[in-house]
């Protein structure tokens, strides 16, 4: 459904999308964040699965998360509010809130960058053939970016050979598994004692399913943590900064059996 142009679609959660603490999982926000924004895509005729009869494919290379800490219930409705906020020559933004049906309180919200490549030439395409087809709906978020600190040293290190549960429809590492990777590379210590509150992510190159990742964690000095993702060939091809908030208490169980399905 759009109204004043802002599409919004209602979703499930399934017992898979939410952490022991009862939130969404970050793969979960991604998920139904990038669904809503092909179903706004679709509604306009600027799917995948449309322009790519153009030789045009799109490409997320940035995103924004602000989490809050709300609990979602197995089977809980949550709705995915998006919108494009604006619009360059190159670029494509796109604003998001993620909120509980019942209640509409706050669960993340957050911004992101899209482009259009060309598949024959590699490059990027200008974004002029959308200007009559998108609302814009401009918002006071910063689309700036944000930069990464340079980092002198590592705190973890693992190493992921893509399988083909990593791979998208394009045969590329789905960049949900980027993202999968890096929090792993997270201390124990700080997983069970924090939740996630913010994630940034930059997507910079693609790697495919005979690649090998190396992820490399390292602490910031304002007390972030920085996940560096290289290809093998040292080529930095994701990055990511995840910050942190002390745990929410943890819902008796009893709330989750007592709820009426």
């Amino acid at each position: 459904m759009i109204t004043d142009g802002k599409y919004r679609h209602t979703y499930t959660a399934t017992a898979s999308d939410i952490t022991p603490l009862y939130m969404l999982t970050p793969n979960a926000m991604l998920m139904y964040f990038q669904d809503s924004f092909a179903r706004l895509m679709t509604s306009h005729r600027l799917a995948a699965f449309d322009i790519v009869k153009q030789h045009r494919m799109w490409v997320i290379t940035e995103v924004q998360i602000d989490v809050q800490p709300t609990v979602t219930y197995w089977s809980e409705d949550f709705t995915v509010e998006l919108w494009v906020s604006e619009l360059t020559s190159l670029r494509i933004y796109c604003d998001f809130r993620i909120v509980r049906k019942d209640n509409e309180q706050l669960m993340a919200s957050g911004t992101s960058q899209w482009n259009i490549l060309n598949l024959d030439t590699k490059r990027l395409e200008k974004t002029d053939f959308l200007a009559d087809k998108l609302t814009v709906v401009p918002t006071t978020a910063s689309h700036k970016k944000v930069r990464f600190p340079k980092p002198q040293s590592f705190d973890m290190l693992m190493e992921h050979r893509p399988t083909r549960l990593d791979l998208d429809f394009n045969f590329h590492v789905s960049n949900r598994s980027y993202v999968s990777l890096a929090l792993l590379t997270m201390p124990d210590e700080v997983l069970s004692s924090q939740a996630l509150a913010s994630l940034t992510v930059h997507w910079l190159h693609e790697t495919y399913l005979d690649d090998t990742l190396t992820c490399r964690m390292s602490r910031t000095d304002d007390g972030g943590y920085l996940h560096t993702l290289t290809n093998s060939e040292g080529v930095v091809v994701c990055e990511l900064m995840s910050r942190w908030q002390p745990q929410p208490e943890i819902p008796e169980v009893s709330e989750v059996l007592n709820r009426d399905l």
